[in-house]
């Protein structure tokens, strides 16, 4: 097994100083995914006016997001209307949607909230590339302390846990439902529910509250006390399922019976996401998981469409993992695929590991 290095970026105190810190600290990676989210809509109209209206919602309606945005701008040296046109549109398009799986335990030892992160199947994993994410760490003046673990520059409140035990873990979807007009965000809707909500009544609540847009996702969402449900957030609609459920699991399609057909899958990715909800149907049936050892087993499983993944018809690829575990405020975290990466352990106190 492998161990590679996780970056790590620590911040606090106000929303401005913790978004400054960001970017300073992780400004490498910013920068090459800024190109990565926004290169090709970034040079094919100017932002100016749209960015504006945006960064206008956000200060009216989640003030201390948009000044940990303009944070981020200031420290990592880049245009603030990057920065926001990256954290608020699905700017790689709806094309865009890897195969994550996002999974929670809600009985047994301790609940447990994980995914396996997926890219293209065209671009297997390399131990020679730096991440493109970091583990980052917030305390801020005002609002709950919080660990994330985001693609560097984003602001997204998704693959987080907070100090009082809530945590989540999403999977890309898309949304065929109009998604314009003056909305925020789901994953800066998400940060700001995070710094803010104590149980999974509480994060579910404030998701059916929001007016947002976003690709769409499926997440997964438990707290300390085992309430798990998935959010199913074809956007700008917003349903749930499985609440209280043991095992509960997304492969990238909805699965509350309106919203069936509201994904961007094309035929030949739906197939792939049949056979994966398949294998884990057949697991929550005859071997759910329950512990830590069986949710690491599930995620690092070579079974047939199990979540484990390199390319060929699985269409995807696994880059990391992430597990929560909401009693002991930690997260294990794997760079690279869990079948040959192990996991490190993060305290959401920090510092250190």
């Amino acid at each position: 097994m492998r161990s590679e290095l996780i970056p790590i970026v620590d911040c606090q105190g106000s929303p401005r100083e913790m978004g400054r810190q960001y970017g300073e600290q992780a400004r490498e990676g910013i920068r090459l995914n800024v190109e990565l989210f926004t290169g090709k809509a970034w040079r094919s109209q100017s932002w100016e006016r749209p960015a504006a209206a945006i960064r206008g919602l956000l200060a009216r309606e989640i003030p201390d997001v948009a000044e940990e945005l303009a944070g981020i701008a200031e420290g990592a040296d880049i245009s603030p209307d990057r920065i926001l046109l990256m954290n608020h549109l699905a700017t790689i398009g709806d094309e865009w949607t890897a195969e994550c799986t996002p999974l929670a335990v809600g009985d047994g030892p301790g609940p447990i909230v994980a995914k396996n992160n997926d890219d293209f199947a065209h671009a297997p994993f390399r131990w020679d590339h730096a991440p493109n994410f970091v583990v980052r760490r917030t305390r801020p003046d005002r609002g709950l302390p919080m660990i994330q673990v985001t693609y560097s520059g984003w602001l997204s409140g998704l693959d987080a846990m907070n100090a009082a035990g809530v945590a989540n873990t999403h999977g890309s979807v898309g949304s065929v439902f109009d998604r314009t007009g003056p909305r925020i965000d789901v994953r800066l809707w998400g940060y700001h529910l995070m710094r803010t909500c104590a149980t999974t009544r509480a994060f579910l609540e404030g998701m059916l509250r929001g007016s947002l847009t976003g690709k769409g996702f499926s997440i997964a969402v438990g707290d300390a006390a085992g309430d798990t449900l998935v959010v199913e957030a074809a956007l700008p609609l917003i349903a749930y399922r499985d609440r209280g459920r043991p095992f509960v699991y997304s492969t990238n399609l909805y699965a509350t019976e309106a919203l069936k057909n509201a994904d961007r899958r094309s035929a030949a990715a739906r197939l792939v996401c049949q056979y994966r909800t398949g294998y884990l149907r057949w697991m929550e049936e005859n071997r759910p998981p329950r512990t830590l050892a069986d949710v690491q087993a599930v995620l690092s499983s070579h079974e047939p469409w199990a979540p484990c993944r390199h390319g060929g018809s699985h269409l995807s690829h696994t880059e990391w993992s992430l597990i929560a575990l909401p009693r002991a405020r930690r997260v294990l975290v794997s760079n690279g695929p869990p079948c040959d990466a192990d996991y490190q352990a993060f305290s959401i106190e920090g510092p250190g590991r």
